[in-house]
Order: C-alpha cells, then structure tokens, then sequence
C-alpha cells in the first residue's frame, strides 16, 4: 500500500503514541502533594474543554520557541486546576508536570506500530520517513525516550515551524526536507481535519488511522491498525 510512494509521513499523538494512563491521571497523580483532592477522570474532562478553548497548540499560530510553548502549556494547566480551587505552589507544580511529560514513561507506543514493524520495513525500503505533529519542541525528546526517533529523516513540531496543521506551512516544509514532489508523498494521521484535509492541501494523499471506529467509512483511505499496511 505505501511502497509507491518516496516519502512518508506521520502524526504523533494518536497516532503512534497516546499518553500512559491519561493526561488527567498524570496531572493528578502529580498534583496530589500540592493538595488537589480530586479524580483524574475530572481533570481529563477539564483538560479536554480547555484545550478547545485555548485553541489547542495550533492557537500558538506563527509564534515559536520555547518560552511560547511553555506560557501556552503554563496557561491551559492553570485554567484546568481552576475549576477545584487552584493549587498549593502552582508555579512548582507547573514546572514537575512540564518535565514530566517530556520522559517516556508517561508515552506508550500503541502496539500496532511495534507488532507491524512499520517503521522499521519502510526505513529498509529507503523510503523517506518524517514526523508532522502539533506539538511543542519536547517532541524530540519524546521521540528518543520512546525509541522512535531513530526511524524518522526529519521532525517537523509545529510550535519550532511557526505553523501547525492544517496550516499549508508546515506540510510543504516537510515535502521540501523529503526532497520529492507532492505526489510521492503520503501522511498518515488520526484527525480529519488537521491529518487528512491538511496534507491534502498541498497535494498530498492521506490514509486516516481509526482504530476506534470513530469515523464513517466513506470515500477516505481508513485503516483501523497498521498491520493493514503490510
């Protein structure tokens, strides 16, 4: 399926990784000694409204670098802890839970990605591999701790680009570092909107990972898990 084309592309979250348990029990888990009492199930939900109210990372727009990333972050934490009453020493806090999602432990391949191999057999097949994502420069580090790093020619975060998809920008950078034309390029990523119309854009063809059958099965090119690829 993916052996015509030059230069493949992945998104991150969803995609090849989701967070170990849940945003929510982390920031709980972590919060408990700052005197938060309560369940990382309604931090999640918190979380997840005020990530659409600020805009998610694309809100960063052209800003980039860390000190950017790190008040958008600073931000949104805060406004999650509002709604029970804030924490001891939020500025502490702040600053355990930021480092804390830059190490693996709080990552975990889904299995699919390490029972295909996909990565591996692509990377013999001298295809181009690249990493689109929106997300912030702790993406790298990420990447190394998970032991995906190695498989990818280049990593493309959206708040180092200053774009963040669906934004055209970032796309045709990566068609730019893949070296081929738009045609032999192929994104694989699990949002519509941002993975699929996005790379579309630039004349890009996109494949929609769905493992939870969230989407209707119409005109797309779906997979529910990567052992489809092979």
């Amino acid at each position: 399926m993916l052996s015509k084309y030059k230069a493949v592309l992945f998104d991150v979250s969803g995609t090849l990784l989701r967070v170990e348990p849940s945003v929510g029990e982390v920031y709980a888990t972590y919060a408990r000694p700052f005197g938060f009492k309560g369940s990382g199930k309604e931090l999640n939900q918190l979380f997840h409204k005020e990530w659409i109210n600020s805009g998610g990372i694309e809100s960063l727009g052209k800003k980039s670098g860390e000190q950017a990333e790190r008040d958008f972050w600073k931000s949104l934490v805060f406004q999650v802890f509002e709604h029970s009453g804030g924490l001891e020493n939020f500025e502490h806090y702040f600053e355990i839970i930021y480092e804390a999602f830059a190490r693996k432990d709080h990552w975990h391949v889904f299995d699919d990605v390490i029972d295909s191999g996909i990565l591996e057999k692509l990377k013999n097949s001298s295809i181009t591999l690249g990493v689109v994502s929106n997300w912030d420069s702790r993406l790298h580090t990420i990447l190394k701790g998970t032991g995906l790093a190695e498989y990818f020619d280049f990593i493309l975060a959206s708040a180092e680009v200053g774009s963040a998809k669906p934004d055209k920008k970032i796309f045709i950078e990566a068609i730019r570092r893949s070296g081929v034309n738009p045609a032999e390029v192929c994104h694989i990523g699990d949002d519509l909107r941002a993975d699929i119309r996005g790379a579309n854009s630039v004349g890009i063809e996109a494949i929609l990972i769905d493992r939870n059958s969230k989407h209707k099965k119409n005109s797309l090119a779906t997979i529910s898990s990567f052992q489809e690829l092979l």
